[in-house]
């Protein structure tokens, strides 16, 4: 299957995902009796709009994101008296924290609901087998070519049976043979629809993790499946939704950290070989993303997108809940901080706070996009 379906899946995902997340938002301010009086997707001029009772709902011209306004949030807006009662300020501190939490929350059910949908559905992934799933392009090059296997002539369904005449019956072998010999010519033997054939195949080179040199032929192997109960499907999407939470809090540490930032911003700087090379260790952004989930797509398995769209929804929850204006979690840091100190704190000298943090993620942003674009991560798939 095209990566272009890959791609367009997770435009389409981030999409539905804004529009969750602040249903969230809307659902949970308006059971917390707090008036709603938009609900948009995107930012900037108006392209269309309708109103259902008090609120408005349209889209905006800047496809960035989405938005719900609540009475009371923004500081310079005034509000008529008899909306005072239903401001977002007006609320017990537990509400609004379960208003301000709410967006967040979407993201992990939605992620959970995926998870439960694949291991239920689709099945879990059990031991790969020797049969190839796909035949890929170079990690090295960014044109395209075709990578070692493909140029010798495997391809998808053959099953690889020995490497320079040892026998091969775990995957795990085959890896540990290639890895070890980048740059030296072996000889594959498969099967191809019970006809023996031999291919001379010559890895090249990429660099793992730690920056050791290792071989890759740019193939992935074909698992099997095994489909679980119901039951057993949700309590793993529940845990297997808690282990990305996880990771995703570390990476966000290392993100913001000093040496994070100075990673990120010397993305830019690398020399292309290093990069092209390097199997590991990169930060992605939306246009990284989005190649992840075409070659994800590429492997023929569905599970592998499923997996790819559940880390990034999980690692955007758990973003907005950093603590840092204007993040959903900032605006909890100032409800924290207020329960300290017993007296509401000024909204307005949040604002400056707020908008120098956006900017810093403004500017990450930026630069992890382009390094997507200049330096692309190598495939983890193969």
């Amino acid at each position: 299957m095209s990566g272009t379906v890959g791609v367009l899946l997770f435009i389409a995902t981030l999409i539905v995902m804004v529009m969750i997340h602040e249903a969230g938002h809307m659902t949970a301010a308006r059971a917390c009796g707090m008036k709603v009086e938009e609900y948009f997707f995107g930012f900037g001029p108006r392209i269309f709009s309708f109103r259902r009772g008090e609120t408005e709902y349209g889209m905006k011209a800047i496809p960035a994101g989405g938005y719900v306004k609540i009475a009371g949030m923004n500081p310079y807006l005034t509000v008529p008296e008899s909306d005072l009662p239903r401001t977002f300020g007006a609320k017990p501190a537990w509400q609004r924290a379960v208003v301000l939490s709410a967006g967040s929350a979407t993201h992990f059910l939605v992620a959970a609901l995926l998870l439960t949908f694949s291991f239920a559905v689709l099945g879990v992934p059990g031991a790969p087998t020797t049969t190839l799933q796909s035949v890929s392009a170079s990690a090295v090059r960014l044109n395209g070519e075709a990578g070692p296997a493909e140029k010798a002539g495997l391809k998808p369904g053959d099953r690889i049976v020995a490497i320079d005449g040892n026998t091969i019956a775990k995957w795990d072998d085959l890896q540990n043979y290639i890895r070890a010999r980048p740059g030296v010519p072996v000889t594959v033997r498969v099967d191809r629809g019970g006809q023996l054939l031999s291919f001379e195949v010559t890895p090249e080179q990429v660099t793992d993790a730690n920056n050791h040199p290792i071989g890759r032929i740019g193939v992935s192997s074909r698992v099997t499946q095994n489909k679980e109960a119901l039951p057993a499907a949700a309590w793993d999407g529940v845990k297997g939704v808690g282990v990305v939470i996880a990771d995703s809090v570390k990476g966000i540490v290392r993100l913001f950290s000093p040496s994070g930032i100075g990673k990120v911003l010397s993305s830019v700087t690398r020399s292309q070989e290093s990069t092209r090379s390097s199997g590991g260790g990169q930060a992605l952004g939306l246009v990284g993303g989005a190649r992840l989930a075409g070659q994800a797509v590429q492997t023929g398995q569905a599970q592998s997108l499923i997996f790819v769209l559940v880390l990034f929804i999980v690692f955007l929850g758990v973003l907005n809940l950093a603590p840092l204006p204007p993040l959903d979690g900032g605006h909890l840091a100032v409800l924290a901080i207020e329960k300290v100190r017993g007296r509401p704190v000024d909204p307005r000298r949040v604002v400056p706070v707020a908008a120098f943090v956006l900017s810093i993620i403004v500017v990450l942003s930026v630069v992890v996009m382009y390094a997507d674009i200049i330096h692309p991560a190598a495939n983890p798939f193969q």
